[in-house]
């Protein structure tokens, strides 16, 4: 066999190598539906978005949400088949929108009990107009189908917008803000910051973005006529695979945002008026399984039925006072209007308190003393101040509010946030009335305790108010009567694991006859409203409980955590006012002095703010001040310079945004001012499209390049109208009027619609 010389070897070429098309080409009609090229690109999107549908699935927020996977991919079907239509947008929006309304409704049918459909859809929307209704008029909702609706439809329309993004609009930044949007608030509800879920949320992302760069290049090259090699994408997404994995690994060393003080800080405060209005609205979804955590009591205006809890060990504060013979309780918040589903405020008077300013709570009463505690904030309550019994004394300028009566004082506010460290000193009026007192106040109510705390519900359950008067029979004062139902409701177990009443019965109702356990905020509603359905006023009240085992032996500091929350009730005693009850069997009933053992009912705490409290050495810190001092000197707190500092800072966005917009307005209107609309129509044409990067060839003319911009621009059929009234215009001095302008008008909007879509990309 000859063997090849070296000259042979390393000759130059003479015959070409064979290559594959120089131009791949782009299939039409119904197979572009297969085309692998958009069958990648449709792979990838469904990974990214179904990792969204998978983190909510396993978030598990209700017990009956049916699963989201076949509307979410039916929603990325139907918007990537739709958007290869050549009809106007809108109209297809109005073909899909109710395909998939029937697609959701169909799949909620499955979770609505009843024994046929009609049945299920007369069930569906008798139980969204209650919730509507509970929407606007400020009600409770333990409801979760509301919940289940707005999740199913979100999962189709989010679904169907990211698909419509990509295929139609071209755009991966937009396809990737519904479910970025959705996992974000999906991983702030849930324990924890860091999710896997968005890292491959972050790694679908960039490979989509990149993808889809390509395809916009790609189209680009194939309307130029460019060569490229035909399975260029696969080579791209290979390289971006790598180099997104190099990053995401990157950041993943990066400090989370809880390492970091200062940003979960700066974030915390920026978002608060967001979160706080985005709050108020769990009222409407109490049956949503919440994930962090939090206080069960908010201290809001409703306070909601929640089901099953979990107490934490959390931190709220710490107290120092005299060591305690009983449990005393720590008053938050109080609620006077009792619905099925939840408690709800009265309208209540806030009125501003001067530091150690005395209340009007004890006035025309008597067998009341003071109660002075020193409390050690965490931080975790607002600007709520604890008091035990309603508020007597503060120790700094604050508010309290106040009920049907100036003597009605409820609660009390700081005039600000109470800060994690900050120490304050209150004195609340506790009853040290004996059971003899008691009995003997009798029933002359005041005007104003009859018409506020007497109140309940139309449907009121009947067979609860009969069962109330079963345990009143024979019972002579109002008293007896009170501890006749306390007696009963404590019998009820303790169990921090219920469910929720059934939608449409009473939470009391259902406590009482069907469930037969629950916590502190059922039995001492039940209490409440029993009490209410025999005459006997009384109110809900919330906040801690303090009692001997959560004392320190080493600090004498009483260590109040999540775990120590609880409600009780108050009745009302003419002449003694408001006076507590335990209904609660985790808890022992309330000692009452027997006749001639009353600690001094004239005692006052003239003394000084540390009388008989063991707290006279402790330093106290002030409230930061949201106003002028008393000396006239503004001083403004750490909470001011951060709400100024974000105040600046979306100051300095918006007129950055205003002057980016005033720069952008003179930018298009420079050197069309005065012109003939002819000619102003044609400049603000060539203006866009240069802007689009389809810049005006001098050697052409303006019939020449109106040809070329219709070549590149698909749709934009009437730039032959504005090219040739700026011609006739120049040359002949044209000026179009009436029917003829309305014309010019009409092509420039379709022509500048079409080339802004040019030049955002969005096809």
């Amino acid at each position: 066999m000859r063997q090849a010389s070296w000259d042979e070897m390393f000759a130059p070429r003479t015959e070409p190598l064979e290559q594959g098309p120089e131009v791949p080409q782009e299939p039409q009609g119904w197979r572009r539906l297969l085309w692998w090229e958009d069958l990648l690109t449709f792979g990838l999107l469904c990974g990214v978005f179904l990792t969204v549908i998978n983190a909510i699935t396993r978030a598990n927020w209700v017990n009956d949400m049916p699963s989201l996977y076949p509307i979410a991919l039916l929603g990325l079907v139907m918007a990537a088949v739709m958007a290869r239509l050549r009809w106007p947008e809108g109209f297809i929006h109005l073909l899909a929108l109710p395909l998939g309304a029937a697609a959701v409704l169909g799949q909620i049918l499955f979770v609505v009990p009843g024994p046929d459909p009609v049945a299920r859809f007369q069930t569906l929307t008798t139980r969204m107009g209650d919730w509507f209704h509970a929407a606007f008029t400020g009600g409770i909702s333990n409801d979760s189908l509301p919940f289940i609706v707005s999740v199913v439809a979100l999962s189709w329309l989010a679904a169907y917008l990211s698909s419509w993004a990509i295929f139609r609009w071209q755009s991966a930044w937009l396809a990737l803000l519904p479910g970025g949007w959705a996992l974000l608030v999906n991983i702030s509800y849930l324990p924890g910051q860091f999710s896997f879920t968005f890292v491959v949320y972050l790694f679908g992302g960039a490979l989509l973005v990149t993808r889809l760069h390509l395809m916009q290049r790609a189209s680009e090259w194939r309307e130029r006529d460019t060569p490229y090699p035909a399975f260029l994408s696969l080579s791209v997404l290979h390289a971006t695979f790598w180099l997104a994995l190099l990053l995401l690994g990157l950041a993943w060393l990066l400090p989370q945002a809880n390492e970091v003080g200062a940003l979960e800080s700066v974030w915390r405060r920026a978002t608060a008026p967001v979160t706080e209005r985005v709050e108020g609205l769990s009222r409407l979804f109490i049956s949503v399984g919440n994930k962090q955590d939090l206080l069960v009591h908010d201290f809001d205006d409703t306070l909601p039925f929640l089901g099953s809890i979990e107490l934490s060990d959390a931190l709220v504060l710490e107290v120092i006072t005299e060591q305690l013979e009983q449990p005393h309780y720590l008053r938050a918040d109080v609620y006077e209007i009792y619905t099925p589903t939840g408690w709800q405020q009265l309208p209540q008077e806030a009125l501003a308190l001067d530091a150690d300013e005395i209340t009007n709570v004890d006035e025309g009463l008597i067998l009341r003393t003071p109660m002075t505690i020193q409390a050690v904030s965490s931080g975790r309550l607002g600007d709520v101040i604890l008091t035990i019994g309603p508020p007597r004394r503060i120790d700094r300028e604050s508010s309290v509010r106040i009920g049907g009566d100036r003597t009605d004082v409820i609660s009390a506010e700081a005039d600000g946030r109470v800060k994690e460290g900050v120490v304050y000193q209150t004195v609340g009026s506790v009853s040290v009335a004996s059971e003899e007192a008691l009995r003997a106040a009798g029933s002359d109510y005041p005007d104003w305790v009859l018409e506020r705390y007497l109140g309940l519900p139309d449907d009121f359950p009947p067979r609860v108010s009969q069962l109330a008067r079963d345990l009143t029979l024979g019972q002579l004062t109002p008293y007896d009567e009170a501890v006749a139902i306390e007696t009963y409701v404590r019998d009820i177990e303790y169990d921090l694991n219920v469910p929720n009443a059934p939608v449409g019965t009473d939470a009391v109702e259902y406590f009482l006859f069907l469930g037969q356990r629950g916590y502190f905020d059922y039995h001492a509603s039940a209490m409440v409203v029993m009490l209410r359905s025999v005459g006997v006023p009384s109110r809900l009240v919330v906040g801690y409980v303090l009692q001997d085992p959560q004392r320190g032996a080493e600090t004498d500091r009483y260590r109040v955590t999540e775990r120590d929350a609880f409600a009780w009730p108050e009745v009302y005693f003419p002449g003694l006012g408001w006076v507590e009850f335990n209904p609660s069997p985790n808890l022992p009933s309330i000692f009452r002095p027997a006749a001639g053992e009353v600690i001094d009912p004239d005692a006052t705490d003239e003394a000084g703010p540390d009388a008989a409290t063991g707290t006279d050495e402790l330093p106290l810190f002030e409230l930061e001040p949201e106003g002028p001092t008393a000396g006239g000197v503004s001083q403004t707190s750490a909470s001011d310079n951060n709400r100024w500092l974000l105040i600046g800072i979306v100051a300095a966005l918006a007129t950055g945004f205003a002057s980016s917009a005033a720069a952008l307005r003179y930018t298009w209107a420079r050197g069309l001012a005065g012109l003939a609309p002819p000619a102003r129509l044609w400049g603000q044409t060539v203006r866009l499209a240069t802007w689009a990067r389809l810049p005006l060839d001098s050697t052409r003319t303006p019939r020449e390049y109106a040809r070329s911009l219709r070549e590149q621009v698909s749709g934009l059929d009437d730039v032959d109208l504005l090219a040739d009234a700026y011609v006739r215009h120049r040359f002949g001095r044209w000026r179009p009027e009436g029917e003829e302008q309305a014309r010019l008008d009409a092509a420039w909007q379709g022509v500048r619609s079409r080339l802004l879509r040019r030049l955002l990309r969005l096809r």
